[in-house]
């Protein structure tokens, strides 16, 4: 099996979108994936997958860990490929959740300010939520994942990423 690189970024689907990342390594084979995030079996050896039309594809890399907490989304993972044993395989180098129950999601930092929950964007974008929880008051300084209502603002479901420890 040849060493493949590893991009270090991250892509949020925010309406327009925003990434950083890495310069590629040469000689590595970007592939796309999308589909469900799957993550298939019990710790230690969980494994997560995205399960794309052509069949699953079992995700690695740094962002493993940050793209399996995303299970049950619907997201578009971009690396670089290689193929291991009967498994095909994606380094993940960024992703995109592109919908969680149909909804498309808000990926951004969770801040409190002033007793509110703000989430902000990649781009910039600040976006004042209402009806956080407890929970989610605690999860200030975490990169999460929220889905609203047309408004906008009014949280339905969300879910943390990463933490500050990450």
């Amino acid at each position: 099996m040849r060493e493949l690189s590893v991009l270090l970024a991250v892509m949020v689907v925010v309406g327009c979108g925003s990434e950083s990342s890495v310069p590629e390594s040469e000689g590595a084979e970007e592939r796309v994936a999308e589909g469900t995030i799957r993550q298939v079996g019990s710790a230690p050896n969980a494994v997560t997958r995205i399960e794309t039309v052509d069949g699953p594809i079992v995700v690695v890399g740094p962002l493993g860990l940050e793209i399996a907490r995303s299970a049950g989304a619907v997201a578009r993972v971009h690396g670089t490929a290689s193929a291991s044993g009967a498994s095909d395989t994606i380094k993940a180098a960024r992703y995109e959740l592109v919908s969680v129950d149909g909804l498309s999601p808000l990926v951004g930092n969770l801040d409190l300010r002033d007793g509110s929950l703000v989430l902000e964007t990649k781009d910039g974008r600040q976006v004042e939520l209402v009806g956080g929880s407890d929970r989610m008051r605690a999860a200030a300084g975490s990169k999460v994942w929220i889905t609203t209502r047309t408004d906008g603002q009014s949280v339905v479901r969300w879910g943390i990423l990463s933490t500050p420890e990450q």
